[in-house]
């Protein structure tokens, strides 16, 4: 076992426990304690982890703490309600909340965390448990980029990369907008698929079509956001009138196959939008504008 480095992990659910897991390979010193997780935690111990009769011994028995909880506010409530466990923290220590949390309450924990000499980062996780499993998940970290390095072997034992996203909270914040954009993604395509079986179209075709033009170099964040939006040449090659005639066709298409179509009337109604406003003829990139301030 490392002696070097020893971790206190709060959150033995389906994500965390592969992830104490993980460490444990990786020969980190384990710390575990979850009353809701009474198998995980049996399982931790054979595997090798300490077992802590209490939250407050696991936050004093290692100078990096992960937390892998429901919510920021949870975290806040062990923190500063009871049990209390900032005062069981080494002073020194590090706090990596790899938890999805609303990154305010990321902000607050930190600047309270701090005036006890204790660091934090929000170091949320992308990817499922199949990718705990594996320890092949992506890091999107807030806070202080120098102590990425410190927290390097914890990272390597249950990631593939870390990405520096900011400041504190930066992480947390990252991670709900991509998953805001795989949502949307998912809807809009099942929306599509949707509309296209009920016009008689074969899904494996649709999908196999939608792959190839949606997806890799095709899909719209690698073709148009970075290259033409972030850029700001606006120079895609496509008028946005264009763009708005396509949507007004597939929105014909569902009312004549009686398919909700929601997301589409969403969309088609900011491109008019859009369309009144600056010209038709105008780059369909220059929607973005829409959103600049």
């Amino acid at each position: 076992m490392n002696s070097n480095l020893s971790v206190a992990f709060i959150g033995l659910g389906q994500m965390g426990f592969p992830m104490a897991m993980s460490l444990l390979r990786a020969n980190i010193e384990v710390h575990v304690y979850d009353l809701a997780a009474a198998e995980n935690i049996k399982s931790a111990k054979n595997a090798g982890a300490i077992h802590e009769d209490s939250l407050e011994k696991l936050a004093s028995s290692a100078m990096f703490i992960i937390t892998m909880l429901p919510s920021g506010e949870v975290l806040r409530d062990i923190l500063f309600g009871e049990p209390n466990l900032k005062s069981f923290i080494r002073p020194g220590s590090i706090l990596l909340d790899m938890s999805t949390s609303n990154p305010k309450h990321t902000q607050s924990t930190h600047a309270e965390l701090a005036s006890l000499n204790i660091s934090m980062m929000d170091a949320p996780v992308m990817g499922g448990v199949a990718f705990a499993k594996d320890a092949s998940l992506d890091f999107l970290v807030g806070g202080d980029k120098g102590l990425i390095e410190k927290c390097r072997p914890i990272f390597d034992a249950i990631g593939r990369s870390v990405t520096h996203c900011g400041p504190i909270g930066s992480g947390h914040a990252l991670k709900a907008l991509t998953n805001y954009v795989n949502a949307a993604a998912m809807m809009t395509a099942v929306e599509a698929i949707s509309i296209g079986r009920a016009f008689g179209m074969d899904e494996d075709v649709m999908s196999k079509s939608l792959t190839e033009t949606c997806t890799g170099r095709n899909h719209p964040i690698v073709k148009k956001v970075i290259p033409k939006i972030l850029t700001r040449s606006y120079d895609s090659g496509m008028a946005i009138g264009l763009l708005e005639k396509d949507l007004k066709i597939a929105a014909d298409i569902a009312l004549q196959t009686h398919s909700e179509h929601p997301l589409l009337d969403e969309s088609l109604e900011i491109l008019s939008e859009m369309v009144q406003s600056i010209g038709a003829s105008k780059d369909q990139t220059e929607i973005a504008k829409y959103w600049r301030k």
